[in-house]
Parts: structure tokens; C-alpha cells; sequence
């Protein structure tokens, strides 16, 4: 029944698609051949001399990129359309034929001598292999400086040819405010500090944690210069930013005779930071100010000829109606090609899954189909989970492309949809009519469960999805480590951690990351078991001879385990209130004792500090008051997320030190608070002991001194949480609370209601997706 019913909806797509203005042939070889070759063996030879790269446009095949891998005379020769898929494809040897990574946090390159004999011919599926999230810039890059050019370099090692560029938007906003006539006072007033620029530029809030200083826009000015050389000389496509519609209210003030729409408040945000003004597409200035700042950002750069704009990103524009969304992306696209004739307007597809009462499918065909054909490319945003090619009819006509979001906040907590990954991918790509032209990885953070992103970037080659994932997991962890012994943790972890398969919200909040309450509602979608053999078999087995990631990897599986037992262990707290003193209180040493250990484990890991992020951001300052902007704004964007915990723990970080000095003391006062009530058999105020915790623990955090939590052997530690907690008695696994896909049906749960304590499972609004069923 399901087949037929997706045959009916291939031939129903049926709508010749332009691809004129997507072809990466034209897009990826502004740059000469002999540039492209000099940067592709400017990383190449990083890991291995004996190689001859050649680069070639006419390799191209159907507008895909190819390489070719072949061994000449002992010496590896690399033949590729464009310098992206020279290093994409050696890249794809060190993996295959060298049992190597080249990974965000890890790597473990070991080449042989002499070397493998190979001759193989790889076309890529897609034009575009995507890279990023409009927030990743905030969530992962936002304190980068040198960091960029080794990041460009693996975005080649996995063929990446289409990704936002880090521009200085704000700089180019600030010589543009300053000519129209705003004042200091109020270009201060509407910037927001860094760690919060993402939302700044699509509306949602101002002001907040601001202002920027010079020292700020000139280092983001060098970024940009840099990573756009680099990227431009490997045939990489950087994408740039086109004007949304969003703008200062001083606009009110320099233009009176304009239209200007109020936005509606995001995130409980006050009026002190939200929101902006929205420019009525109807009024002539939208075009002037958008052609400004296209001449402004691509200044010295050249033309992007593929630009992003989201003008309503969780938001709504007051007075909203469909003729209001038609006339913005009219008004953007003519906007865009005015300035640049071949330009392509790229756009999320979040704001529809976000709240779908805002957006019904007849509004989303309107304001899709106001842009010609093929002038649009849709990032379907989280296909992994929430896909919307079929709903909306392969966004009828306009091209999209097939992205994994996986992660929301830069959050910890292993976690991946393997089964989607390895199959939808692929089904949509071969289906009649299909307007998917790309792969993408769309995270909101990076640096948190590789092996999800490793799997997905390999949909960009591979024919078929792989037939036996626990073998292909083998071959991952011996490339990782340089050592075949564990193989059966990993297979443990593909049948638990990531074989997650629901509509469910993960948004890596768990007990320990949440503000303290006594109506959380933990759950799972993997036994406890599972997680327990992966630690067993990484702890006892023989790992003398691993490296690479190992220690990363065996410290991030203890931390998993300590997550799901302070789970278990804060319903029996839970419980345990309604018992004696004694039993009440020894449910809370217990529960604090795990996150102490956790803290401990993640303390003998360099990735696991909260060190780096505060020392990064202060890095970039230039004297005392800068310095303490940025570690205030690095601090909060991890806690409360706005000065009044508007996004509490969104993007919790489950660091050592934050461990030590934020999780476990904010759980320790409130759980004090709630035991002396007991004592003094009082009711328990909840909310008086979680304002308890805010003044006392979570805005103190926002100055304290942090030191470096106390480091010791990680395998040793490892060890002793496994040996300490693999048993524990009197606890129960968690629910197993999966929301289940229903083929059947077109009508489904809608992902809106976040709030810090309801139940991750219990969604709020039956709208416009596939429909679910509680299991």
C-alpha cells in the first residue's frame, strides 16, 4: 500500500525543474585548474608526498564531480574535476585502502610503504554535498580564528563543495548603518554580543549580550578573507548572505515615510531585546537596503551567485498572511538578481517545521512558486526525522537537498538515526521525479557523535545503502583507532545509542543537564544493557595498541553511562521523597555520586573541558572589557541563554568543569532545599528553591573563577566507573517512550512546545507531517 502510495506521489511531482543556475560545472571552476591542483596538494601532501594530483573540469559527469585513484609506478595519482574532489578523493583511499581518519576531534593517518595498488573510477550522486546550520556559526565557530583553515581542509577531505562562508555581516551592517545615518548609540543598541549573532541576523533578537567593538569586526573581516581564498581555490562554492527583511528600530527614526511590521516575541525574550522591525517587502527601501548590503558583503569578493536569507525563522510578522510572505521572497529574489543576474536564493526549510500553523501547504506553494523555477534551492533541514519533500510535493519544482540535522545546540549525548540515514537517503535519490540535487550535514554544534556524520557524508558516493552496518561499524572503529578489538562496542553501540528510530525531540537535555525539577520525565530508546556491554567491551578488552580517538571515544561511552544512571537514579530521588529521611537522603548522595564521577571522567579529556570554550573566546579580545563581554557571553549562551534563562540549558554543555561547578551544585541546593523541607516536614515550594538555585548557583556562575577540574588516566578512570556502576542496584531501565512513524497516515505531531520540564515525548500540536504513533 505505502508503495504505491509513494508511486502515485512521484508522477504527481511531475514539474520540469531548472537547473541552469545550480550547475556546478559553471559554479566550481571559476578558479583554474592549476590553482584548484596547488590547494589540493597543499593538504594532500600534508599526509602523504608521493603523489601526483591532476585536475580536470572535463572529468565531470552529469554535472558530478569525479576522481579517479589510480597507483602508477608506486606513486598514488589522483585525477579529479575540481581541487574538492582531488582531496575528497584521497580522502576515500586513506580510509579504504589505508584504514585511516581524518576526524573533527581525532585523527589517525597511517599510510603503508609501498603503497596499495588501487584503480578506481568514483562519480559523485549529487552536484552538492552541503555543509552547515545558520547557528553553527554561533554554537561551534563563533570564538574561531586559526581554527578555520584546518576545518576548511576536512570539509574537502569529505568533498564539501557548497557551504556558508564566514562572512563579517555585521562589519558590512555597521559601515551601512553609519551611511543612512544611524548613531553609535544605536548600532551598540541593536548588535548583539557574539555568541548570539546568529539570531541577530534573522530577527529573533537584538541587543543581547552586545555591543561589538572594532577588534571584533577586524578579525572577522581576516576569517572571512582567509577562508573564502581557501575555499575559492579548492572549487568549493561559498555561500553569502542576502538582506531578509530584518532591521534596527532605528529605521523608524531615518526613514518615517516607510512601512515598517512588528515581530512577534521569540523565546519570552522582553522588549529590551526583542524584537526588530520587519521592512514591508512592498516599500521600495527593501530593495535599495538589500542591493546596499550585496554590494557591501561581496565587496572585493566577487559574486556568490548562491545566496542565503531566512526572513521568518520561528517567528511571525504581524500583519501575516500569505500575500505578505509571496511579496518577501519576491522581493529578496528580485533583490538578489538585480545585483547578481545568475544569483540563487537559498533558504531553510525550518520556519515550516517549526510551526506548521503558521505555514499550511497551500502558504508554503505560494511562497515557494513566487521565486522562478530552479532560482530557489531548499535545504530540507532535518530529513532524518522530520522530512518534507513529500509533504510539500519536492517543494514543487524548486530543487532541495537531503539534510541531516542530528544536533540542536552543540549539545552532548550519543545519539543517531543510523537506520534513516541508511536508507531514506538513498529511496529519495532514485525516485522518478526526485528534485533532490544534494546531500547535506546541517548540525546546530559540532564536535559530538562523528560516526553519525562519518555514515551520512558517505551517502555522497556510495550507490546503495551498506547491507551489513555492523561490519561497516568495525571498519570505522579500526580506522579510528588503528586497532581491530573493538568492534563488538561498537556494534553495541549501532544496536542502542544510535539506532534511535522516532518523531521524538532530542534536543541532548537529560536530568543532569536540566534545570532542577521534580517533574522531569526521563526516557530512553535503548536498553541499558546495550551501553553497558560497549563500556565492558572497550574497558576490559585489549586496547594497549588504540589511539587516534580511543580515549576521546571510551571516556564519551563512560560519560553516557553515568547520563543514563543519574536518569534511573533521580526517580528513585523522586520516589524516595514520599519515604523516611534516611532513605531520602541516601537517594540523593547516591544521585550527586554519579554526577561527581562524571565530572571526574570528562575531567581526563581535553575535548570534555569548558576551558577551551572560555579560553577561546577571551582570545580574541584585545583588552579587560572585551574579555569580559565574551567569557559572559560564552557563559550564558551554555546556561541561561538570555538574561533571564529565556532558552534555559538549550545548549548545555555536559563539560567537566560545568559538571563541577554549574550541574551538580545547582541539583545539590535545590535537592538540600527539598530535604531540610522534609526535616521540617513543610511543603516543598518548588518554585521558591529553583529561585533559589538561579540566584545562588546559575547567575553567580556568570562571574565565579573556574579552575581546571583535576585530570587523571582516562582509561583508568573508565575502568573504575564501569567496575563502579555497571551494577546498581534498586533501579529500573527507563521507559522506552519512541513516537513511531505511521505510513499510513499524512497528519502527524508537530515539533513546537520545548518546555524545560515536560516530557521530551509528549509533543502539543496535530499538524502537517507524517503522522505518529505512540509505542
Amino acid at each position: 500500500m505505502y508503495f504505491i502510495y509513494l508511486i502515485i506521489c512521484s508522477f504527481s511531482y511531475t514539474t520540469a525543474i531548472n537547473l541552469n543556475y545550480l550547475d556546478p560545472v559553471v559554479l566550481q571552476t571559476k578558479t583554474s585548474p592549476d590553482i584548484q591542483k596547488a590547494a589540493a596538494e597543499s593538504i594532500i601532501k600534508k599526509y602523504l608526498e608521493n603523489v601526483n594530483v591532476i585536475i580536470s573540469p572535463v572529468l565531470f559527469v552529469h554535472n558530478k564531480d569525479v576522481f579517479v585513484l589510480r597507483t602508477v609506478n608506486g606513486q598514488l595519482q589522483i585525477k579529479a574535476s575540481t581541487g574538492v574532489a582531488a582531496v575528497w578523493g584521497f580522502n576515500y583511499y586513506l580510509k579504504k585502502y589505508c584504514k585511516s581518519q581524518i576526524a573533527w576531534q581525532a585523527q589517525n593517518v597511517q599510510i603503508p610503504d609501498p603503497l596499495p595498488e588501487v584503480d578506481e573510477t568514483v562519480v559523485a550522486n549529487d552536484r552538492f554535498r552541503y555543509y552547515q546550520n545558520v547557528c553553527t556559526a554561533s554554537y561551534s565557530f563563533v570564538w574561531w580564528k586559526t581554527e578555520w583553515s584546518a576545518h576548511v581542509e576536512w570539509m574537502a577531505l569529505n568533498g564539501i563543495n557548497l557551504a556558508l562562508a564566514p562572512i563579517a555581516q555585521e562589519a558590512a551592517w555597521t559601515s551601512i548603518y553609519k551611511a543612512i545615518g544611524m548613531t553609535d548609540d544605536e548600532i551598540n543598541e541593536h548588535f548583539t554580543g557574539p555568541a548570539f549573532l546568529s539570531w541577530l541576523r534573522m530577527g529573533n533578537v537584538h541587543g543581547w549580550g552586545g555591543p561589538l567593538f572594532k577588534s571584533w569586526h577586524d578579525v572577522q573581516k581576516n576569517n572571512q578573507d582567509l577562508v573564502l581564498s581557501q575555499m575559492q581555490s579548492l572549487g568549493m562554492i561559498p555561500i553569502f548572505p542576502a538582506f531578509n527583511g530584518h532591521v534596527p528600530r532605528a529605521f523608524n527614526r531615518i526613514y518615517p515615510n516607510s512601512t515598517f511590521y512588528s515581530v512577534n516575541t521569540w523565546n519570552k525574550f522582553n522588549d529590551d531585546y526583542c524584537c526588530n522591525l520587519f521592512l514591508s517587502p512592498f516599500d521600495p527601501l527593501f530593495k535599495s537596503i538589500g542591493k546596499m548590503y550585496l554590494r557591501k558583503v561581496t565587496e572585493g569578493l566577487g559574486t556568490g551567485n548562491i545566496y542565503s536569507a531566512d526572513p521568518f525563522n520561528e517567528i511571525k510578522v504581524e500583519p501575516w498572511s500569505t500575500i505578505l510572505v509571496q511579496q518577501t521572497a519576491k522581493a529578496i529574489y528580485n533583490t538578489l538578481i538585480e545585483q547578481d543576474q545568475n544569483a540563487v536564493w537559498m533558504i531553510q526549510n525550518w520556519m515550516f517545521v517549526h510551526n506548521p500553523l503558521l505555514w499550511p501547504v497551500d502558504r508554503v506553494e505560494a511562497f515557494l512558486t513566487s521565486v522562478p523555477n530552479g532560482r530557489m534551492l531548499v535545504l530540507d533541514l532535518q530529513s532524518e526525522q522530520w522530512p518534507q519533500y513529500d509533504l510539500y510535493k519536492m517543494y514543487y519544482g524548486q530543487p532541495f537537498i537531503w539534510c541531516m540535522l542530528h544536533n540542536f545546540g552543540g549539545t552532548l549525548g550519543m545519539f543517531g538515526n543510523i537506520q534513516s540515514i541508511n536508507k531514506d537517503v538513498y529511496e529519495v535519490r532514485k525516485r522518478i521525479n526526485s528534485t533532490m540535487i544534494g546531500m547535506g550535514l546541517t548540525p546546530e554544534g559540532i564536535n559530538q557523535n562523528y560516526v553519525v556524520y562519518d555514515l551520512m557524508l558517505e551517502t555522497a558516493w556510495r550507490e546503495s545503502p551498506i547491507n551489513d552496518l555492523n561490519q561497516w561499524v568495525a571498519d570505522y572503529a579500526e580506522r579510528r583507532y588503528a586497532c581491530n578489538t573493538t568492534a563488538t562496542a561498537w556494534r553495541y553501540l549501532f544496536k542502542s545509542v544510535y539506532n534511535f528510530d522516532g518523531l521524538n525531540k532530542i534536543r541532548g537535555k537529560y536530568v543532569i543537564t536540566r534545570r532542577p525539577s521534580f517533574k522531569i520525565r526521563p526516557w530512553a530508546w535503548y536498553k541499558s544493557k546495550d551501553l553497558l556491554d560497549a563500556l565492558k567491551n572497550l574497558v576490559l578488552t585489549n586496547n594497549d595498541n588504540c589511539q587516534g580517538g580511543f580515549d576521546h571515544d571510551l571516556v564519551d561511552v563512560a560519560r553516557q553511562l553515568l547520563q543514563y544512571r543519574i536518569d534511573q537514579l533521580y526517580l528513585n530521588v523522586v520516589n524516595d521523597r514520599y519515604t523516611n529521611s534516611w532513605t531520602f537522603n541516601a537517594s540523593i548522595t547516591r544521585f550527586l555520586d554519579a554526577m561527581k564521577d562524571m565530572g571526574n571522567v570528562l575531567a581526563t579529556q581535553k575535548d570534555f573541558s569548558l576551558l577551551n570554550w572560555l579560553q577561546s573566546a577571551k582570545g580574541l579580545s584585545e583588552n579587560d572589557g572585551e574579555s569580559y563581554l565574551y567569557d559572559v557571553n560564552a557563559r550564558n549562551q551554555i546556561t541561561l541563554w538570555g538574561p533571564n534563562g529565556e532558552i534555559s540549558d538549550y545548549a548545555c554543555k555536559q563539560w567537566a568543569e560545568m559538571v563541577h561547578y554549574y550541574y551538580r551544585p545547582r541539583w545539590a541546593m535545590f535537592l538540600q532545599i527539598a530535604f531540610d523541607a522534609k526535616l521540617r516536614n513543610e511543603t516543598f515550594d518548588e518554585k521558591s528553591a529553583q529561585r533559589a538555585v538561579r540566584s545562588s548557583v546559575e547567575e553567580p556562575f556568570l562571574r565565579s573563577n573556574i579552575a581546571k577540574a583535576p585530570s587523571n588516566d582516562p582509561r583508568l578512570t573508565a575502568l573504575n566507573v564501569y567496575e563502579k556502576w555497571v551494577y546498581v542496584s534498586d533501579v529500573e531501565d527507563l521507559p522506552l517512550n519512541v513516537i513511531k512513524r505511521d505510513p499510513e497516515r499524512k497528519t502527524t505531531l508537530a515539533d513546537i512546545d520545548d518546555d524545560d520540564n515536560a516530557m521530551d515525548y509528549t509533543p502539543s500540536v496535530v499538524m502537517w507531517h507524517s503522522t505518529t504513533q505512540m509505542n
